[in-house]
């Protein structure tokens, strides 16, 4: 109630504002307007309990103060009000950042190794969708070498031979599992096992892969070697043929398996749409398990938009929810975000409907 008297002080220079410049009406970007904007969001943002003491209160009367006393009609002093708000914010903005350093960094790293994640299921699923992979291998790819390359990617800007280190194992080890028809490629096959052995189990050892599951996937893995060392050499033409057909069709039918148990991803509602949209600073409220209400700034969004930070407006609590969980809040009515922007343009905008409204003209093509 006390800022909104202040803002009742400026109706009159405002409204000179707005007869010498008609651009007041058009621009939301105005500085007359964008000073009433900063004024309601402020109003949000100062602390009832420390009382008028409070000095973004003491920031906002000052300057109320100097445009009621100063302004005659230079709209430039209007631009000089909002420009001394707006360091005062940016300066509490810092200081709540500051405050918010250990939640940002643990976000930010969690940030990292989601995006580690996202890339390194492509790189495994670009592989086994060709169906071309035996299957104990293609579920060693996507329960367990996920987390090698996760790991890897994770670790690129420190280490970036990491990432092609893994992705060279998998590779290898793709291969290594595919008939070998001849001497050559047996032979080859021989002399890559030792290499090849010891990069998997580095990159399970740095994963704390479990003992138990890590000697069952070796043992199936030295039984296929063996099986593919132990086949015919030099087959006929008419077998090599047979094989190929074989083993494409096995593709094909494992490709169509996949397809057909993969969900597409539901293209984003209006919710996700918004929560993309969300400018830090922003007020939202939360309902609570007991049914009350709880007022937060959003106070942090991570670079790649994945992780919002909120945090209450004495700074002593702060939460943060993924863009998912964001959206679904807001999609079950537990969340509502509070309108503080464009409080100017939609008072014009109703103004302007109820003159309409009262317009006998209108009125009267409205009854017709």
């Amino acid at each position: 109630s006390e800022i909104k008297s202040l803002i009742g002080f400026l109706q009159v220079p405002l409204l000179k504002a707005a007869l010498i410049d008609k651009d007041f009406f058009f621009k939301e970007e105005h500085p007359a307007r964008r000073l009433i904007e900063l004024l309601t969001i402020s109003s949000v943002d100062w602390d009832q309990k420390k009382g008028q003491d409070d000095p973004l209160f003491q920031t906002i009367k000052r300057n109320v103060a100097r445009v009621q006393h100063e302004y005659d009609q230079e709209v430039v002093l209007f631009s000089d009000v909002v420009s001394d708000i707006e360091a005062y914010l940016s300066q509490e903005e810092s200081a709540n950042a500051e405050q918010l350093s250990t939640p940002i960094a643990q976000a930010l790293k969690q940030e990292k190794i989601g995006q580690a994640t996202k890339i390194a299921k492509q790189e495994v699923a670009l592989r086994v969708g060709t169906g071309e992979v035996v299957a104990f291998v293609e579920t060693f790819l996507e329960n367990k070498w996920v987390s090698v390359l996760t790991l890897a990617y994770s670790l690129k800007e420190e280490k970036p031979q990491a990432v092609e280190g893994a992705v060279k194992t998998m590779d290898d080890l793709i291969w290594s599992v595919k008939p070998k028809i001849t001497r050559e490629e047996r032979k080859e096959l021989i002399g890559k096992l030792p290499t090849m052995l010891a990069m998997l189990n580095k990159w399970l050892n740095l994963v704390k892969l479990d003992d138990a599951e890590r000697l069952q996937f070796f043992a199936e893995l030295a039984e296929c070697h063996a099986s593919i060392v132990r086949a015919p050499l030099e087959l006929s033409p008419q077998r090599q043929l047979e094989i190929a057909i074989e083993a494409a069709r096995q593709a094909t039918e494992r490709r169509l398996q996949r397809r057909a148990s993969e969900q597409a991803e539901p293209e984003p509602d209006a919710h996700a749409v918004t929560v993309q949209q969300l400018k830090r600073g922003t007020w939202l409220e939360f309902v609570q398990r007991d049914g009350s209400i709880k007022k937060v700034k959003l106070a942090w969004i991570s670079p790649l938009r994945s992780l919002y930070i909120f945090s209450t407006r004495d700074r002593l609590e702060s939460f943060s929810l993924s863009a998912e969980e964001l959206a679904k809040t807001l999609r079950d009515d537990r969340a509502a975000i509070v309108l503080l922007s464009g409080v100017v343009g939609r008072a014009l905008a109703e103004a302007l409907d109820s003159v309409g409204a009262n317009d006998p003209v209108n009125a009267a093509q409205a009854a017709a």
